[in-house]
């Protein structure tokens, strides 16, 4: 069955269970073209349409959307046991915190610095979460987690956020790949050959895209699509093409020969690592306590380099 973001099962429950669009969108307090884009986007993943659209009539789902409905309650149920496993509701005062990343910050740039508060901080028990950036943003707005942090482009919407951190990414390739040893390489140059991806299941792509295009390299052919970052890591390096990935997750496999990083020239690409929060709801102390500790480690590694000059 396909997959998405909560909020996306959220809103074909809201649509079949009060008859419109509208009413879902009312009942979930967003705009009606949101509800459309979101009902959109599960049709696409279905490959069939979900509700029989018509005019004046009650919206009526399809054989397909009664096995999505399906299998969208039994998600939505999940994520609210697993909700109060994590303490969804818990009390201002409690010790728990719960932090939501997206996945190449809670593999690569979080964990020193989580490490480091977990040793510091006994008293306070830390659970982290990780998964997509729809997913975070998800576990921001429904009270399942205290913090959030995460890549974006741009502000996100429906929480409070902040950057803390700047963190590049780099365009690495096999070194038999023939751009590899090049000190520079246009960047139409580089649109020409093929890139290999990760199947990204959020707005995420859409950062990545964004950035792309700034950098002039856009409308890049795909070799490959693989779900999972070691796949694609793979893939690389065996020559399939070129990947736009986190520089941080692949300095070992530069440093080793493993791959090899193309500079199109410019500006560094980049995109700002978020802290966040759901505004609506007062940060306990101890989150607090964990969202300083976090921007402090970060704001010590953006110093470490002109300290050591």
């Amino acid at each position: 069955m396909i997959s998405l973001s909560p909020r996306g099962l959220e809103v074909l429950v809201a649509v079949a269970e009060t008859g419109s669009f509208a009413g879902a969108a009312q009942r979930l307090d967003i705009a009606q073209p949101s509800v459309s884009q979101h009902i959109q986007a599960l049709e696409r993943r279905a490959g069939a349409a979900l509700f029989l659209r018509q005019r004046g009539r009650r919206a009526t789902l399809t054989e397909a959307g009664e096995r999505v409905l399906a299998h969208a309650r039994a998600v939505l149920d999940d994520a609210a046991r697993l909700s109060e496993d994590l303490g969804g509701d818990r009390p201002a005062g409690e010790r728990r915190i719960v932090l939501a990343c997206q996945r190449p910050v809670a593999n690569s740039v979080l964990p020193p610095a989580l490490a480091g508060f977990a040793r510091e901080h006994p008293e306070y028990e830390l659970a982290m979460v990780a998964g997509t950036l729809d997913e975070v943003l998800a576990q921001l707005r429904d009270g399942s987690a205290d913090l959030g942090c995460f890549l974006s482009r741009w502000p996100p919407e429906g929480v409070a956020g902040r950057t803390i951190g700047v963190e590049r990414f780099a365009l690495v390739a096999a070194p038999s790949h023939p751009l590899a040893g090049r000190v520079a390489v246009p960047p139409r140059e580089l649109a020409r050959h093929k890139f290999v991806r990760a199947a990204h299941r959020s707005g995420f792509s859409v950062h990545m895209a964004d950035m792309l295009r700034a950098a002039g390299i856009a409308g890049t052919p795909v070799a490959s699509r693989a779900t999972e970052s070691g796949m694609v890591r793979e893939l690389t390096a065996a020559g399939v093409g070129i990947w736009c990935v986190l520089a941080r997750t692949v300095r070992q496999d530069i440093e080793s020969g493993l791959l090899a990083e193309l500079s199109p020239g410019g500006p560094p690409m980049t995109m700002g690592l978020w802290l966040a929060h759901d505004d609506r709801r007062p940060l306990s102390a101890a989150a607090r306590s964990l969202a300083d500790y976090i921007e402090a480690c970060a704001t010590l590694e953006r110093e470490a380099p002109r300290a050591s000059s």
